[in-house]
């Protein structure tokens, strides 16, 4: 067990941690409300305008669905990158930019296409369902229970049509199927319905959002940093190796 140091150590050690849990708080409060700020312009830009055109999915797009890839599948030392449609629910935003699972399952595999939409076609709670992700590169592994929503790069943006469907959960929810588990396929959401600008304003749109999300990014990592720097200083602080007085 470590002496005690002085009070006034003391004092000073609590001061200076005091310090660093009100910078770790100032900077939560400031990405909760970029993020709430982020959803405002979602639903402000996303909202349908004069000149936008109604459009059905299944007239926009082709609809195709991932092969296989069990979890037990995934290497991280893999030779090809991959998504699980459970990866969906948790890990990817609306644009898939950066892959994080690999693995060495080459054959009978189903590749992405830069811009295909991705979406869970299968869980235990339907609200799950209205989640949509968009790939934005070639030759990705895509595991089976993902549904993937194919369309021209020049008529429909892959992360414009995925904020709009995360938007519109109620409508997804209600082309959902099941009881005990729930299902969503792409003859579902070939039904599915929405407003969309001309191609330039879409990517403006998606652009704006990118840099918001960039935005709390670096935010979040100024954070953890921070939360880490803080682990560090209480291990020289209340060992005695680094000494305030």
């Amino acid at each position: 067990m470590s002496p005690l140091p002085p009070l006034p150590e003391q004092r000073a050690i609590a001061g200076v941690l005091s310090d660093v849990d009100a910078l770790i708080t100032a900077l939560d409060k400031l990405i909760a409300k970029k993020r709430d700020i982020k959803q405002g312009a979602v639903q402000e830009l996303l909202r349908p305008k004069a000149g936008w055109a109604e459009k059905r999915l299944g007239d926009m797009a082709s609809f195709h669905k991932g092969k296989g890839l069990a979890k037990s599948e995934l290497d991280p030392f893999g030779a090809e990158p991959c998504i699980h449609y459970g990866e969906l629910f948790t890990k990817y935003p609306e644009s898939i930019n950066r892959v994080h699972s690999r693995t060495n399952t080459r054959t009978g595999v189903f590749r992405s296409l830069a811009n295909d939409v991705l979406m869970p076609t299968s869980d235990v709670t339907p609200n799950g369902l209205a989640t949509a992700s968009c790939i934005l590169q070639d030759q990705v592994i895509l595991g089976g229970d993902i549904l993937v929503i194919r369309a021209s790069q020049d008529q429909l943006n892959g992360s414009f049509l995925s904020y709009v469907i995360r938007l519109s959960r109620d409508q997804v929810m209600q082309l959902v199927t099941g009881t005990t588990v729930y299902h969503l396929y792409g003859s579902d959401m070939e039904k599915f319905t929405f407003s969309m600008p001309a191609i330039e304003l879409q990517e403006a749109i998606v652009g704006t959002l990118d840099d918001m999300d960039a935005e709390i990014a670096a935010l979040e990592r100024r954070r953890d940093k921070t939360r880490a720097l803080k682990q560090g200083m209480m291990q020289e602080l209340l060992t005695g190796r680094i000494r305030l007085i």
